[in-house]
């Protein structure tokens, strides 16, 4: 959910989505996949002195397919390499602040805007599991970061219309990104408050790894038709809550949507 920030749970049902759609042919447009639909979303507001504990809003949702190309909420994927089981795919993702630091009563003054990354994600599904590894850039001028997002999944048919899809993993987010994420440059500093990874004493120089666990679902109302939703946590160490920008040492996010192929 270090992606979003209490988000991740939208991007991830949103994501799974591709592989329930193209599993039905359409035989108007073979090799091609449309849908559109919209979402809303809760997410607990981690940091401290959040004006509401928990944020609210509501999000277009969209999938296209066509080939080797894939475009959604989570961003643009091109497939450079697929052999099979074993996918590589080049990849360029918005980075999406649900909740940031405007939405603080002390924190107001810090800018948090949408940045865009660039990098690749591996892949290897084998049957019901899968595991990825993502390496991402900050192209945007926004972080000036990088990030690792390691993340393994399992999903099971509960039934003939309703498949579940239980997922866990880590995000580790180097000096820059962690500092964005959770900390106070130095030269966004008011009253004394800074907090830089890698420059403060006693915030990690390294970056900071956050752990999280999900669960995605998806509903195949209608032969077009499909909700989807998602429960995700992340999990932030004392490096982490360390930083007087923090007020929880955990955050969580609820998203529910409705998709139509088209």
């Amino acid at each position: 959910m270090t992606k979003l920030l209490t988000g991740a749970a939208l991007v991830l049902a949103a994501v799974a989505l591709p592989a329930s759609a193209s599993a039905q042919s359409d035989e108007r447009a073979p090799g091609r996949v449309l849908m559109l639909g919209a979402g809303a979303y809760a997410v607990t507001n981690p940091y401290e002195s959040a004006k509401d504990d928990v944020a609210l809003g509501g999000l277009p949702l969209f999938v296209f397919q066509q080939g080797r190309l894939n475009i959604d909420l989570s961003g643009l994927s091109w497939t450079a390499l697929d052999g099979g089981a074993v996918q590589l795919h080049a990849r360029i993702s918005p980075r999406i602040p649900l909740v940031d630091p405007d939405e603080t009563e002390l924190f107001d003054h810090l800018d948090r805007d949408v940045g865009v990354d660039a990098g690749f994600r591996l892949s290897l599904d084998q049957g019901a599991f899968s595991v990825s590894a993502e390496y991402l850039v900050d192209i945007s001028d926004q972080s000036g970061g990088q990030s690792v997002d390691l993340a393994m999944g399992w999903r099971v048919a509960a039934t003939r219309k309703l498949e579940l899809e239980a997922s866990a993993g880590a995000v580790w987010s180097d000096a820059d990104l962690s500092t964005w994420l959770y900390g106070i440059g130095r030269n966004e500093a008011q009253n004394g408050r800074v907090y830089e990874f890698g420059e403060t004493p006693g915030a990690p120089s390294g970056g900071v790894w956050t752990p999280n666990l999900g669960l995605q679902a998806r509903y195949q109302l209608t032969e077009r038709t499909v909700l989807i939703g998602g429960v995700e946590a992340d999990f932030y160490s004392s490096d982490v809550t360390d930083s007087p920008l923090m007020a929880d040492d955990s955050s969580a996010g609820l998203f529910l949507g409705v998709m139509r192929r088209f």
